[in-house]
């Protein structure tokens, strides 16, 4: 099926209603209690699924259907999003020895992440996440082509490992920096409070939750394979409050936010008997 959301996430989300539809319909005699959550915001700041950790319910394991080829995710890399400033002196362009130029202030900054955290971060690997990685996506400064730029600002994307935190990434950043203002006394570079921060998942494969869907995705699709991604999904929110968490659903993240996205339905109804048997036999 082809359409905006069919894969991420409106193929998973289906395939749930219809687990809980055919439960419905059977009234097994025993069988745990379930709560379907629709979160809005998961893309963005995460308010679907802040509010409704705010109930405060105890659950022992939940399934998040982000996309994920019906592998079963239980890691994830999370997500500082940062904006930083270089701060410079304003000048005509005639005479740009009596300005500081902050533009070029800041291209020593993002050369010198390029360089030193890309060999750094290869050496940081998770077995099945691979290492954290560093953008930036985005840079703006100066006012017109005849002026020195007094600021230049980029925000910069930080996928974190487990066991990283804000702290740890900001700390690293902030240690370049002043290697950098060693050797150029004039670079001044200021660190926003961060735009977004959203943690990792991992979840142990001895979890009650992942051994079961394990087993049944085995069962139902001939194989089971534990994984890890590199985005983020509401799992890590509600793994940090206390509920061992997985993702696993139908379609390719490949295809998520594409103009031609889609979802397989054969993989829908197969997220569905896996959804059902997992929650007969919790």
């Amino acid at each position: 099926m082809y359409g905006r959301g069919t894969c991420d996430t409106k193929g998973g989300l289906a395939a749930m209603m219809h687990a809980l539809k055919l439960l419905a319909d059977a009234r097994p005699r025993r069988v745990a209690t379930v709560v379907l959550v629709a979160a809005v915001d998961e893309e963005y700041s995460f308010r679907g699924v802040v509010k409704f950790l705010e109930k405060a319910i105890k659950a022992q394991g939940a399934v998040v259907a982000e996309p994920t080829s019906l592998d079963t995710v239980i890691a994830s890399k999370g997500v500082l999003r940062l904006r930083m400033r270089a701060l410079g002196r304003t000048a005509h362009s005639s005479k740009p020895h009596l300005g500081i130029n902050a533009v070029a202030k800041m291209a020593k900054v993002v050369a010198a992440m390029e360089e030193k955290f890309g060999a750094i971060f290869e050496k940081r690997r998770h077995p099945v996440l691979g290492c954290p990685t560093i953008n930036v996506g985005l840079i703006r400064g100066g006012v017109q082509v005849n002026q020195v730029p007094d600021s230049c600002i980029i925000e910069v994307d930080r996928r974190l490992l487990p066991g990283e935190t804000r702290e740890s990434a900001i700390g690293e950043i902030e240690g370049l920096i002043a290697e950098l203002r060693l050797g150029d006394p004039e670079l001044e570079v200021k660190i926003d409070p961060p735009l977004l921060e959203d943690y990792p998942l991992e979840t142990a494969p001895t979890e009650r939750i992942v051994q079961t869907v394990s087993r049944i995705s085995q069962e139902a699709a001939g194989r089971c394979r534990l994984a890890g991604v590199p985005y983020g999904s509401d799992a890590s929110k509600l793994a940090r409050a206390g509920i061992p968490s997985l993702i696993l659903g139908p379609g390719n993240i490949d295809q998520a936010h594409a103009a031609d996205e889609f979802v397989e339905l054969d993989q829908v109804a197969l997220a569905a008997e896996i959804y059902t048997r997992s929650i007969l036999e919790f």
